[in-house]
């Protein structure tokens, strides 16, 4: 049944515990503290809106027979919105069927949490499949990395092994015997790996936790499961650590090894290559995704909004505040000499929330939805967003006013609205054309009477709805305060004390714009952190990788190098040899990761409506780090082995 009135938001309602709930897990899409009916007095719901269906204030929940496809029952929900909204559509004066207006979508409890971030109103803030699906990709890219840096180095040292090797086959080692040592050995090098792994994590989870907000510590008892799979990673990890070189290490011929006295060119030369090639895609790849990421949060930080939100308090009770004595609580805060200004509004900057109005020309085919904002006449004014054309709303001027609630009121026709740019410009409109223009809203006429600049209220991620603001003076709002900077904790204070003066019985509820502002890309910075977190491991490996193999690629090299000084060789050209031997993988990795990580980050960079462009820098900019941490990491050997005496290197071997 509806309610006959909306209660009074400023008294005592007498409720009666019906039930304690446990606490909810930190770990669900659930949230709450007090659970009541819709059909309490209690519950804030405006009368009007209950019932509209343009206007989405709640969560639907749906429990489907066992076996029924999702997709099938949203289907089936056409004919119903053809048969409850082909009326209200049209009232408006349209010919449209409910079902073109209106759509249901099912989505499996279990997967809202990485599906819901397109929705507003989330119980708690949604995942990413990008972020998660991407952190999984580069910890098993790091993980290979190793495993790379493993192979490298156990086939270029393997002459320090190659005598033990052809012993042990003189004698009647089979090869097989020796790969299932030497897979044996690399299984258990990870799984001490492993154990020391879990100790650090165990170590560095209470600051990871704090970097996240969320405990996400290991239990060692529940975790059963993702502890087997651990293992199970890391078996397979030293399996595929230890494979080549095993290959490669069990197949020396005795009697040419015993001969020598070394292992020869052990394994492929053109297959180490190709690991450090990709250790470098990786390390190059990652580092482009961590300068992006934070230049586009840096962007998105900076960019322009349109309005002013520094040193803005909003004030309310349940997201409003209440109707009786509103005047007299904004009369004494504007006696506050720490307030500078005070404007009313039913939603505020950062909320997130809108309010679809159906707006259309008379006479033309296409229905449009404004996002409706009320307002106080001074709102633009105290945001400092600019009037392009005509003028401003006034409480002094009868036709300024609106009635706001849902579905439409014949009272309005002839009254005025102010619009912005893009509203303008969807009806087809410049900001001058638009003024004085009479445009169908809900289906009844309204005259256009200002154009208000662009406002990107959601930030720099979604773009500028075509949006409409109205006077509504009936309606609970947020007060907004600006607040004298230097004085803002006493004016605080003394706004918590005028607010339980009024309201003694009401939770006040106020927060700052700009922490608002803050938390907008929250999940994109630690996106960003996490990645130069990895970036860093990963050079960090690629480095350890390519320091041993440098050391022995020059040590192979020192008789070559000492012939070349008898020819006349210089140090500096020995020096430039050696380099351009490592610049060659660092090159070819640049052309594997560009193209990777231009697909990653065109696709995460759509995700802003204000972004900024992938420009070449970035990607000549980490294949030239690229190319110089490798010098840097080699130098040293070359140095050593082009400043050698000629003589020494021709006894060498």
């Amino acid at each position: 049944m509806p309610r006959a009135s909306v209660a009074c938001r400023d008294t005592t309602v007498p409720l009666t515990v019906t039930g304690i709930m446990r606490d909810l897990p930190h770990n669900t899409q659930l949230d709450g503290e007090v659970f009541v009916p819709n059909t309490s007095i209690v519950d804030y719901t405006e009368h009007g809106t209950q019932f509209d269906w343009f206007n989405q204030n709640g969560y639907g929940y749906v429990r489907l027979a066992p076996g029924a496809d999702p997709e099938a029952v949203a289907a089936r929900m056409a004919p119903v919105f053809d048969r409850v909204l082909g009326p209200i559509i049209k009232q408006m004066g349209l010919n449209v069927r409910g079902s073109r207006a209106y759509t249901a979508h099912l989505t499996p409890f279990a997967k809202v949490h990485l599906s819901s971030d397109h929705w507003s109103y989330n119980f708690t803030a949604p995942g990413s499949q990008t972020m998660l699906y991407g952190i999984i990709a580069i910890g098993a890219l790091i993980l290979l990395v190793a495993c790379f840096n493993f192979m490298n180095l156990a086939t270029a040292r393997a002459m320090m092994r190659s005598r033990e090797i052809a012993l042990r086959k003189t004698v009647g080692a089979r090869r097989g015997q020796l790969v299932l040592q030497f897979l044996g050995e690399s299984v258990l090098m990870a799984l001490l790996a492993l154990l020391l792994a879990l100790a650090l994590v165990e170590t560095l989870s209470p600051a990871f936790d704090r970097f996240m907000q969320r405990p996400l510590g290991l239990d060692l008892h529940s975790g059963w499961p993702v502890l087997l799979l651990i293992l199970l990673v890391a078996v397979l990890a030293g399996l595929i650590s230890g494979s080549y070189p095993a290959l490669v290490l069990s197949g020396f011929r005795p009697a040419a090894v015993l001969r020598a006295n070394n292992s020869g060119q052990v394994g492929s030369g053109r297959l180490r290559i190709i690991l450090v090639v990709l250790q470098f895609s990786v390390s190059i790849g990652l580092g482009i995704a961590a300068a992006v990421i934070f230049s586009q949060i840096s962007y998105a930080r900076d960019i322009d909004l349109g309005f002013q939100h520094d040193n803005v308090l909003v004030v309310g009770h349940a997201g409003r505040v209440f109707m009786d004595g509103r005047q007299s609580f904004v009369q004494a805060l504007r006696a506050n000499p720490g307030v500078l200004d005070i404007t009313l509004s039913d939603r505020t900057p950062f909320n997130g929330g809108q309010s679809n109005d159906a707006v259309k020309l008379p006479g033309g085919p296409d229905l449009i939805l404004f996002n409706r904002v009320v307002i106080s006449p001074n709102f633009p004014e105290f945001y400092g967003i600019h009037l392009l054309a005509g003028r401003l709303l006034s409480e002094s001027r009868a036709l300024d006013t609106f009635n706001s609630m849902g579905g439409g009121d014949p009272a309005n026709v002839g009254h005025s609205i102010l619009i912005n740019e893009t509203a303008a410009a969807r009806l087809g409109f410049t900001p001058q054309q638009a003024i004085g223009k009479t445009v169908l809203y809900d289906n009844y006429q309204v005259t256009i009477v200002g154009v208000l600049a662009d406002a990107k209220f959601l930030g720099a991620r979604e773009p500028v709805r075509p949006t409409d603001y109205v006077y509504d003076p009936k309606v609970a709002a947020n007060v907004s305060v600006r607040l004298r900077p230097g004085m803002i904790a006493q004016t605080v204070a003394s706004i918590d004390r005028a607010w339980h003066s009024f309201a003694p019985i009401a939770v006040i509820h106020r927060e700052f714009l700009d922490d608002d502002f803050g938390k907008l890309y929250e999940a994109e910075e630690r996106q960003g952190q996490m990645f130069g977190i990895f970036v860093g491991i990963a050079i960090f490996i690629a480095c350890l990788g390519l320091f041993g193999l440098a050391a022995f690629t020059a040590g192979r090299r020192t008789k070559e190098i000492g012939l070349r000084k008898v020819f006349g060789g210089k140090t500096h050209d020995v020096v430039k040899l050696l380099l351009w031997q490592f610049s060659i993988p660092a090159l070819v990795a640049n052309l594997i990761a560009w193209p990777l990580a231009w697909y990653y980050l065109h696709d995460w960079l759509d995700g802003f409506a204000y972004r900024i462009s992938l420009s070449p820098l970035y990607f000549l900019g980490a294949g030239a780090l690229a190319i110089l941490i490798a010098w840097l990491t080699v130098l040293s050997h070359a140095m050593r082995v082009a400043r050698a005496r000629p003589i020494g290197a021709l006894r060498y071997e």
